[in-house]
């Protein structure tokens, strides 16, 4: 996750290179990447936010999840058209112990934005609507400043999960064709789905498989962490760093596209500044971060071995070795990991490698902020049920010695950022609660109708639960307009936020719940509730609010719903 000011030393140092696959040019080429997938998903939302204009609806002023997606897809496309091969996408499966504090710094500052965001942002009197980002326009390859009220806005906590999940079972010929770029078949060949086979969650930290990779095969990293640096990437593995790459003109022009960045070898940057490896001038800069260059340079010289000897740098490197301590799943184990949500896998291997991945004995999720209103509570409260019913439903699955009683969710309560621990139900209540849905989703079929067209259903369904218990509830005709347009007034208000972040918390912890029981019990008919459960939309559909209005822009749906 990076280590402060180690990048801003070490960049001026960079090589200038260009992503093109063919083998005669003056400048040095990449003809080869692995891809760091997470750093990639935050790198197109960011360059993609630069791009938007302000004046939009407050929730139209950040990329959805839709067109990040579509960015990444339009991403991948135009390195395969540049002849660059990509070798592996890798996402993280689970991080480390060792990671726990960052990550809930990383979450606290989230909410920090969206403190922010609520008392700074404005709400237009007549906000813009915009139509969806086309990938065509080549955004992600140029280069903006982000004004500094934009940084406030937290980033959406499902577009990793949605990216991953599309890049295994979305984009395929035909929807890359009707969707992003009509030329697919002559980059993608006879691969129905280019991106399946070579997107992978890694059990465990993403940064290691792209490490090994870019080592096996003298490629570099696509990432915008500096910690990638410090891994074993081989004599000519080497690190591009994601927001140095664009267009050198700062202009999109598909004819002759022109895509450059800066790369780091760190075996030869090491050779360069006469130091035993970059592993040691990282090391020296944590102890004194304020060391100017040439002193730390000096300091990670070669001093007999005693660094290497010395139990702190000894700790400090275990973070960047491979220990091989990563156990695989069976085969059949393997392929549902594979198409678990991000959390989901987290949550899979704190229960197979509890020494590495379970901190204090308690399981954990770490489900992110929500677009939400800050001066309520939090939304993730929705779905709290499911996701308890889904824990404890894995939790039964494993062996005696390997259970637990709680779950802790790390979730935002008011200004601060808690360890909320969700009971674990035993085999009795579990049965009771799964016959529970059964019965609310066969009820909610007979209401809404059998005919209805599955998002809208799944959309009607969460909001239901939202008001379910409920001491009051809007008039039929503010509902009507939120599902046709997004907001119940004359525009989009704080209300109908915080509405939006209930029905999408619901709608993932039914997700999730669906996912616990598909690898608890995957040959189990018995589970009835699975079969009623698949036929939840994925997550680019349920998280869209534009999906959302378009499903219900027909008022006689509407009125038929409610």
């Amino acid at each position: 996750m990076g280590i402060q000011y180690l990048t801003k030393h070490l960049l001026p140092y960079a090589e200038n290179v260009q992503l093109d696959g063919q083998p005669d040019s003056d400048l040095a080429r990449v003809r080869g990447v692995v891809i760091d997938g997470p750093s990639l998903v935050y790198h197109v939302h960011h360059r993609l936010l630069s791009w938007i204009d302000p004046s939009c609806d407050i929730l139209d002023v950040q990329p959805s999840c839709d067109e990040i997606s579509r960015g990444v897809c339009s991403y991948l496309l135009q390195l395969r058209k540049l002849g660059v091969e990509i070798h592996k996408i890798c996402f993280d499966g689970a991080l480390p112990i060792t990671k726990r504090e960052t990550r809930v710094g990383r979450i606290e500052k989230s909410r920090k934005r969206l403190e922010l965001a609520r008392r700074d942002l404005p709400l237009h009197s007549a906000p813009k609507s915009r139509s969806l980002i086309s990938p065509k326009q080549g955004q992600v390859w140029c280069s903006r400043g982000l004004p500094g009220r934009r940084k406030n806005l937290p980033e959406n906590p499902f577009m990793v999960s949605v990216v991953y999940e599309d890049l295994k079972n979305r984009w395929n010929k035909e929807q890359i064709s009707k969707e992003i770029d009509e030329d697919v078949t002559s980059l993608v060949g006879h691969e129905e789905y280019p991106w399946a086979g070579i997107t992978v969650m890694v059990p465990g930290e993403a940064d290691v498989e792209c490490a090994r990779v870019a080592k096996a095969t003298g490629s570099a990293v696509l990432t915008g962490d500096s910690d990638l640096m410090l891994h074993d990437l081989g004599p000519e593995g080497a690190v591009v760093f994601l927001d140095s790459v664009q267009t050198p003109s700062g202009v999109w022009d598909p004819a002759e596209p022109d895509i450059r960045g800066l790369r780091i070898c760190p075996h030869t940057l090491a050779r360069r500044l006469g130091v035993a490896s970059i592993r040691r001038f990282a090391f020296r800069l944590t102890r004194n971060p304020h060391l100017r260059f040439a002193q730390i340079v000096q300091g990670a010289k070669d001093d007999g071995g005693v660094t290497e000897l010395s139990g702190a740098y000894r700790e400090f490197l275990r973070e960047y070795e491979d220990e091989g301590t990563h156990s695989q799943p069976s085969a059949e184990t393997g392929v549902l990991v594979q198409d678990l949500d991000p959390r989901v896998s987290e949550l899979f291997w704190q229960y197979q490698l509890p020494d590495t991945y379970c901190w204090e004995e308690i399981p954990h999720v770490y489900l992110g902020i929500l677009s939400e209103d800050h001066a309520r509570q939090c939304a993730w409260r929705h779905g709290r049920d499911y996701r308890a019913l889904g824990y404890s439903f894995f939790n039964l699955s494993r062996a005696a010695d390997n259970r637990y009683s709680v779950v802790r969710e790390y979730v935002r309560r008011g200004g601060r950022i808690v360890a909320d621990e969700v009971a674990l139900s035993e085999e009795k209540y579990v049965n009771s609660n799964l016959g529970l849905l059964r019965s609310r989703l066969e009820s909610a079929r007979d209401t809404f109708g059998h005919s209805l067209a599955a998002e809208r259903f799944w959309f009607l369904f969460a909001l239901s639960e939202v008001y379910r218990d409920a001491s009051a509830t809007p008039s039929g005709k503010q509902i009507e307009k939120f599902l046709a347009k997004g907001y119940m007034g004359q525009r989009t208000d704080w209300v109908d936020i915080q509405l939006l972040g209930q029905i999408q918390a619901t709608l993932y912890s039914l997700r999730i719940l669906k996912q616990l029981l598909d690898i608890a019990a995957p040959d189990d008919d018995s589970v009835e509730s699975k079969s009623l459960l698949a036929e939840l939309p994925p997550l680019y559909i349920m998280m869209s609010r534009r999906r959302m209005i378009e499903s219900f822009a027909d008022n006689r749906v509407v009125k038929d719903a409610l």
